[in-house]
Parts: structure tokens; C-alpha cells; sequence
């Protein structure tokens, strides 16, 4: 075994009680944050730069006729740059009044947003991503000093935003000249932004601090980030280990290549997996306190982040929200394909009860509404994907959503609006929904998806997947495979994870996340839980879990139990006679694929323990229907499993009812109430009433569809659809 592995092992044996900022933000205080009107935050992204002024007028009157409240737009460091940087212009000769191009002033489009009495999310990066050269950033940041750039295990530059353009490299979040260089930029656009802050009767009420933080989606393991300025003696990557172990621990340097097994010296994998959750959140902090020293502090500071998988590693969810200060909200960006699978639901729906369970307020900063495509080919996104696409998450907690495109632009089609302003047909679901949520719904906001028992997403499990993920960000595969602990491949607890919320679900239940580090009392809300096997669990993890059990709570392992804690140590596991162990994984199948075997097992675990959910859906009967097949002719298809959701919300003394179909086939379902006994549903889009029979209704979904319903109790006054 190398010294450094032992070395590392031996600091990390007397730990003192000095806690990172990632741990501090573990523990969610959800009445910490203002309260937040998420109709004001509903919107879609308008990119001023990218369309015709001529059209500015147009396409915002659509944006205002719809119902939505928040413009979104990038205000990007390269669009705006016309001439490079001199004593006068230290961010480089910018243009924001249209001088050199009239598509360039933002400070007309900003009066214009105003005029309208709308808000704004001023998207101002530095990085912006958004299919441009160099992802908005100017030229001499990428193609400048490599001393500047992120460096890879292997002390090469890494790739940068090559969508554009094939150059470039990303500069190191925290290397001080990259900071220089970002305060130079966001001095400029905080004189803009200070004045014109709804605080001050502007129309500017959010503030994006950079895009999809990730290195852009350079977070592997080994691709970032060795720039001497994090590794070198005495950087960011000892300060950090001073900070999580005290002044006297014995520094390492940190791992370079991801062995096949890994035991003992488990710590060293784990420290530099949150090392760079520590550097991409002190980088948010460092965003913040530019702006705030620039007199922009009356905010709402927002992140985003970009698909992962597993989700929250690197990118953890409440050290980001934590960064971004007390008013601050992260929120996810959202993409799928052009017609929802059921895997691309339950991917989205999986990350949704994440967020609900970690975040304070839980919404989309990007939602699709379009494609990378003028040409579109079988590439349509039709009204029905998306709104199918919405009401799916927002069946799963999700508050809010910012559409991501409002408009074409270059390299985007099939948007809502057309370039010129034109309205198309899914311009109707941009409308429909903000209309459902207030005015047909009384308090939207105070409405709380119920879930009935809870899958446990214990982080360490999902670290152990990242060690040897060459890509986070490619969230359609998941990696399995080196390094093995105690005989388990990584990423099999996390495909476990996953696959246990889509057994539960078809058994017509719905599952909860518990993140057991961030909010470990939240699983006292859940009469059963779910733990997918693992070889690692966190001692915290473990002290919980067997408060849990001692309460009476029911805990369920599908899989194998785990032998050490996070510092590598063995550790014993509860008693058998305290849980429900299933020595073998049971989800491990692909979505549409699941043993069924394994789902009337997850059903008998919660029917024996007496679990009541708040509703139950299943299919009338087998759903089939006649398709083509490989080779020629057409057959039938049978689906026996259960592809069909329904989510109780309550709240402020109003229930709604979401039920989703997922089949490709229009189905009944039969829909039965464990808690409530109502009178009627009501159908919030066509009004249809849906009488309730001994807590029973059936309901006729198109496929591919979701519809909301308001519970209509005994005695409770009918109230018209507006």
C-alpha cells in the first residue's frame, strides 16, 4: 500500500470537531429563507443579443400575455465585448448601449422589462455555457497562462467549452488572477445591475452567481482540479484539510490515479471528492461577496446545476444553496428527450425528491422548451412533451420552472416563440400553467407532494460511484465497476438507489429521499425505509438508522451490509432482529425491465408492515397495444408492470391530485384514497368531474399524459374553474 495512503489514513484517525463549509450547510432549516412567491418566479430565458431588436417588443409582449412573471436572459462577458482591456477598461472595452450593434443594449431591453412591470434573472456568469465560443468568457481567460487553468491528475490543461469552438481551457475557480479578472468583469455589469434592483424599483430580482458549476462538467475524479494553487504546500487542498482535521494533521498529497480496490485508505478517495464540492462552493462565496462589495446584496442569488449522475456528487445540493447566503436558492436544469421516457421521468422525478428533502425551495432555473436543432427531423418537441414534461415535475415537488428557450435563437429551434415573436402551440402550456397553479389552485405554494415510505440516500455510497466515474455529468449511464470495497463494485449502490424508487412506485406507492447526513430527522415522517446495500456507511448514517429502528421505525436493506465507515474502519451493523434484510440487490434491473418477482416482494414488505399510502394507483388491466417489430410485421406488446403515478399535494387546506401515465398507450387507472375519503375530483383543465366511490375512482389518461385534479371533500363548497 503506498505511504501516502497510510499516511493520510493515520491524520485522519484523530479528527477534530472543525467543520468545512459543506458541513455546515448539512443540516436544512427550511424556515431560514424569506418566503418565496413562486409565481414571480415562473418564467422563460429571452436572449436580447440574440434576437433582432426590432423584435424585443414582440416577443416580450408574448412573454407577458402568457402569464409568466421572470425574464431570464445571459448578459455575457464576450457578447459585450468590443475592444480588449486597457488602464480606461480594465474588463476590456464592453458596449451595453448599442453603440457598435443595436442587439448589444441591454440597457434598453432592461427598460423595456421594466415598462412591463416584470422581473428579471440577470444571468451575468462569468461563465455562461449557452452553445457560445468560449461559453461567454473573453478569449484571453481560456487561451491565456496555463499556470491559470485547471489541471488534470496528469498536470495537463483541461478542455474547456469546446461547443463553439475546438480551444480553450477553464480557469481555476480560485486561482487569484481568475478571481482578478472576475471582479473586473462583474464591477462593470454591478453598476448596471445596482440601481435598476427591484429593492430599488428596478425590475432586477434575481442573480445568477455563475452556470452549472462543475469545471464545465470537467468534475471526474482525476480531471480536476491538480493547478498548483489547490495542491502545491499550503494550498486550498491543505487549508481544507487543516480546516476538516485541524493545524496539526500530517499533509498529503491527493490521489492521482483510482485503483481497483480501495480499503483502509478510503478517507484519502473521500476527502478529494469533497475538496472540489469545497472549491466550487467557496468559488459561489467568492462570486457573492464581489457583488455584495459592489452594493448588490438586496438579491435573491441563485445557482444552477447540471445534470449528475448520481446527482449531488460533486455537486452537493445544500453546500451550494448554503453559498449562495440566506435569500440565496439553487435550482436544476432539466432536459430530456424529445418525448419523456419513463426513465427520463423517473431520472428527473429521483432528483426532484432530493431537492425537496436538502433545499429550501425546489425549482428548475432551466426547464426544456425547445432544441439544439433548426433542422428538426424527427426532433420535435411537441406541446404535448412538454407539457407532459412539467406537470411530471411538478407532480414531484417542483415549484417553479424557467423555460429554456422562450424563443429560436442560432443553434435552437421549436421554442414557444419564434425569432420574429411568432406563437406556436406549445406557447399554450407556458400559459396553462401558470394559470392551474394560481388561479385554479387556492396556494399553490403551500401545497406538499406526500410521500409515503422512504428510499435513503446516504452520500458516502454515491462517493464511492464517483471515485471511478470518468464522467459525473453523463447522467444517461451510470458508472459501475473499480473501485471495489469489500467486494462491491461502485456504482451498485447507486443503481440500487435508483431502482428502488421505480419498484416502490409500481407498486402504486410513492417514495420519499432521505438525505441522512443533511436532514436525518426527516426520516421520522416515514413509518418504513429503504437502505440500499452498500459496503460504506457513514457512522452518522449508522447512529441514526439505529435511533430509527429503536422507535419502531420499519428499515428494509436490499443488498449487501455494510462493513466500514467513512474512514475505512469496520464497524458492525445493527442487529439482525432490527430489520428487514434481502441479502441480494433487487433493482438493479433497466427501467421497463423490472423482475417482477422483485416488485411483489418491495409490495409484501409494505402490505405485511401495514403500510396505508395516501393514494394507490394501478392499471385497470394489463396495458398492451400493436406495434411494429424487429424485422418486419407488427405483434402485440404487454406491459405488466405498473408505469402509471399518482402524487396526493396538501396544503392550507387544499388537496390536489396528480396522476401521470407513462405508457406509450392511452390506459385506465384505478386510483383508491388510503387516508381521505372525497367526494369528487375535479379536473383543473376541462372541469370534468370525477365522482369518488368508497374511496375508488377510475380514471381514463391519454398516454404519455398527466393530469391534476382538486380532492373535493363531503360538505366543501364547489368552487367554478376560472
Amino acid at each position: 500500500m503506498p505511504d501516502a495512503f497510510m499516511k493520510h489514513n493515520a491524520t485522519l484517525s484523530r479528527p477534530n470537531n472543525k467543520k468545512t463549509p459543506c458541513q455546515n450547510a448539512q443540516q436544512v432549516h427550511r424556515d431560514s429563507i424569506p418566503h418565496i412567491d413562486s409565481k414571480e418566479i415562473f418564467g422563460a430565458e429571452i436572449q436580447y443579443f440574440r434576437l433582432d431588436p426590432r423584435y424585443w417588443e414582440t416577443v416580450l409582449d408574448r412573454f407577458q400575455d402568457s402569464g409568466l412573471r421572470c425574464v431570464s436572459t445571459y448578459v455575457q462577458w464576450r457578447t459585450h465585448l468590443v475592444g480588449p482591456p486597457d488602464k480606461r477598461h480594465p474588463a476590456g472595452i464592453l458596449d451595453f448601449d448599442g453603440r457598435t450593434d443595436p442587439s448589444l443594449n441591454l440597457l434598453r431591453f432592461l427598460d423595456l422589462i421594466h415598462q412591463r412591470g416584470l422581473n428579471l434573472n440577470f444571468r451575468c456568469g462569468p461563465f455562461c455555457c449557452n452553445e457560445m465560443v468560449h461559453g461567454g468568457y473573453p478569449p484571453w481567460l481560456v487561451l491565456g497562462d496555463p499556470k491559470m487553468m485547471v489541471w488534470d491528475s496528469q498536470n495537463r490543461t483541461t478542455q474547456g467549452y469546446w461547443i463553439g469552438k475546438k480551444e480553450g481551457s477553464q480557469p481555476s475557480y480560485l486561482h487569484p488572477d481568475y478571481l482578478v479578472w472576475c471582479e473586473k468583469w462583474l464591477t462593470e455589469v454591478d453598476a448596471i445591475i445596482q440601481p435598476r434592483l427591484a429593492s430599488r424599483g428596478g425590475c432586477i430580482t434575481m442573480l445568477n452567481l455563475d452556470n452549472e458549476i462543475s469545471y464545465i462538467v470537467r468534475d471526474g475524479f482525476l480531471d480536476s482540479d491538480y493547478n498548483p494553487v489547490n495542491v502545491a504546500p499550503g494550498g486550498y487542498w491543505h487549508q481544507f484539510l487543516q480546516g476538516k482535521y485541524g493545524s496539526r494533521v500530517r499533509l498529503v498529497d491527493p490521489p492521482r490515479h483510482v485503483p481497483e480496490e480501495v480499503g483502509r485508505d478510503l478517507p484519502l478517495y473521500l476527502d478529494w471528492i469533497e475538496f472540489k464540492t469545497w472549491v466550487m462552493t467557496e468559488y459561489i462565496r467568492r462570486l457573492r461577496a464581489i457583488h455584495e462589495s459592489n452594493g448588490v446584496s438586496d438579491v435573491t442569488f441563485m445557482t444552477n446545476f447540471n445534470p449528475h449522475r448520481p446527482e449531488g456528487v460533486p455537486t452537493r445540493m445544500p453546500a451550494f444553496e448554503e453559498a449562495l447566503g440566506k435569500r440565496g436558492i439553487a435550482g436544476y436544469d432539466f432536459y430530456r428527450g424529445v418525448f419523456m421516457s419513463y426513465s427520463g421521468y423517473h431520472s428527473m422525478a429521483r432528483v426532484l425528491k432530493l431537492m425537496n428533502a436538502t433545499l429550501k425551495y425546489t425549482w428548475s432555473a432551466e426547464f426544456m422548451s425547445g432544441t439544439w436543432n433548426k433542422l428538426l427531423g424527427n426532433t420535435r418537441v411537441s406541446d404535448d412533451h412538454m407539457r407532459f414534461m412539467a406537470r411530471c415535475a411538478l407532480a414531484q415537488g417542483c415549484k417553479s420552472i424557467c423555460w429554456f428557450m422562450f424563443h429560436d435563437r442560432d443553434c435552437w429551434g421549436d421554442a414557444p416563440v419564434s425569432s420574429h415573436g411568432h406563437a406556436r402551440t406549445s406557447l399554450e402550456v407556458l400559459r396553462e400553467t401558470p394559470r392551474i397553479l394560481f388561479k385554479e389552485i387556492r396556494n399553490w405554494d403551500a401545497l406538499v407532494p406526500r410521500m409515503d415510505v422512504a428510499v435513503i440516500y446516504d452520500l458516502i455510497q454515491h462517493q464511492h460511484t464517483a471515485i471511478g466515474d470518468p464522467m459525473p455529468c453523463a447522467d444517461n449511464a451510470l458508472h459501475v465497476g473499480r473501485p471495489v470495497i469489500d467486494a462491491v463494485s461502485a456504482g451498485k449502490s447507486s443503481a440500487e438507489y435508483e431502482g428502488l424508487f421505480r419498484l416502490i412506485e409500481q407498486c402504486g406507492v410513492q417514495a420519499g429521499a432521505v438525505d441522512i447526513l443533511c436532514d436525518p430527522e426527516r426520516l421520522e415522517d416515514f413509518p418504513m425505509a429503504f437502505l440500499p446495500g452498500s459496503a460504506v456507511i457513514e457512522r452518522r448514517a449508522l447512529k441514526t438508522l439505529r435511533k430509527y429502528v429503536a422507535r419502531g421505525g420499519i428499515l428494509v436493506v436490499t443488498g449487501p451490509l455494510p462493513r466500514r465507515d467513512e474512514r475505512g474502519r469496520m464497524i458492525s451493523f445493527l442487529a439482525p432482529d432490527q430489520f428487514i434484510w434481502h441479502s441480494e440487490w433487487i433493482a438493479q434491473d433497466p427501467p421497463e425491465e423490472e423482475d417482477l418477482e422483485n416488485i411483489h416482494k418491495v409490495s409484501e414488505w409494505m402490505e405485511s408492515q401495514g403500510i396505508c399510502p395516501h393514494v394507490r394507483l394501478r392499471p385497470s388491466k394489463v396495458v398492451s397495444w400493436v406495434d411494429w417489430q424487429d424485422g418486419g410485421g407488427h405483434r402485440e406488446f404487454r406491459q405488466p408492470r405498473n408505469l402509471g403515478s399518482a402524487i396526493l399535494h396538501e396544503g392550507a387546506g387544499e388537496t390536489v391530485l396528480f396522476v401521470l401515465n407513462h405508457y406509450c398507450e392511452a390506459a385506465r387507472f384505478l386510483v383508491e384514497f388510503g387516508r381521505h375519503s372525497p367526494r369528487h375530483l375535479v379536473n383543473l383543465s376541462t372541469g370534468a368531474v370525477h365522482l369518488v366511490k368508497s374511496k375508488r375512482v377510475e380514471l381514463d389518461i391519454d398516454r404519455k399524459s398527466a393530469e391534476i385534479y382538486r380532492v373535493v371533500f363531503p360538505n366543501e363548497p364547489r368552487k367554478k374553474l376560472t
